[in-house]
């Protein structure tokens, strides 16, 4: 198996399109359809159903398609790596971002970051949340910034940031948008639009169930720009954190008598052998003014 068989397996798992894989690749169809057959071969079963305008991933070319993604991200990682070992004096860090965070209380502690350590470089991974711990203790990440899990692992040290609330939006010609805040009856009559990726998503579900609310999803997703966009449209609203990237035409209310939040914590592996661009990310971010 080649690195280059890999990538152009992802190119048509990405586009289910042969001809726009090849020309992805600046290689022709029928040396790509190849190179692909040989993967099946090596593999032993089909990757990707072939039938027309219908290309589609077999269940085994789903199962394998998150391992080879990872190893992309493996060889770019090792890349900037070796980049880094040409230029003495700069570290490198990796630092994961849960796929849910939105950028607005980051973007000034990162900046004030760098300007205080100018010889260090970030590269930022959006991760899913499910995966962040297994990605630090592998070394495959240097940090992680995401929810506070209810079940803490005794090989991370987590550290809480700031907490942040659970908000109703929906459109911003919605007759919602002249209220304060939502109330239980109001949300009940509307579409919901569920986020299938969202951290507040469990705890929402269980206090719905409590007080008898039955909100049937009109559509569910784990495509945050996919949801947001729905909303806008007018046809539904979708709940989303009060700090979460927002497109334009979105407003966003408190629910009232819902008091939902989460923890936002940052997470590094235990240990006394972290590197000096690890120790100063870590201790910043530690005595940060979040709120």
């Amino acid at each position: 198996m080649e690195l280059k068989q890999i990538k152009y397996f992802l190119s048509v798992a990405e586009t289910l399109n042969f001809t726009q894989a090849s020309e992805q690749h600046n290689v022709s169809q029928p040396a790509l359809t190849r190179s692909i057959q040989n993967l099946e071969a090596e593999f032993g079963g089909l990757l990707i159903i072939r039938d027309g305008k219908n290309t589609r991933l077999t269940e085994l070319g789903e199962k394998i398609r998150n391992e080879f993604a990872s190893i992309i991200e493996s060889e770019k990682r090792a890349k900037l790596l070796a980049q880094d070992h040409l230029y003495a004096g700069h570290s490198l860090l990796n630092i994961g971002i849960a796929n849910s965070l939105g950028p607005a209380k980051f973007v000034k502690f990162f900046s004030e970051f760098l300007l205080q350590y100018p010889n260090i470089r970030i590269v930022l991974h959006q991760i899913d949340q499910a995966t962040s711990d297994e990605a630090i203790l592998s070394g495959y990440l240097d940090a992680c910034i995401c929810t506070k899990r209810s079940k803490p692992n005794h090989k991370i040290d987590v550290t809480p940031l700031f907490e942040e609330r659970m908000l109703l939006a929906f459109a911003d010609n919605s007759h919602l948008a002249s209220k304060a805040q939502v109330t239980l009856e109001e949300l009940s009559k509307e579409n919901y639009f569920d986020r299938l990726n969202c951290e507040f998503r469990p705890n929402f579900i269980a206090m719905m169930d409590e007080m008898q609310l039955d909100i049937q999803p009109l559509l569910q997703s784990d495509r945050e720009d996919w949801i947001q966009q729905l909303v806008v449209t007018g046809q539904g609203v979708c709940t989303l954190g009060e700090y979460s990237a927002v497109i334009p035409s979105i407003k966003m209310r408190p629910i009232k008598g819902m008091d939902v939040k989460r923890t936002v914590a940052i997470s590094f592996i235990l240990g006394s052998a972290a590197s000096p661009a690890i120790v100063a990310f870590k201790e910043m971010a530690k005595n940060y003014s979040w709120t």
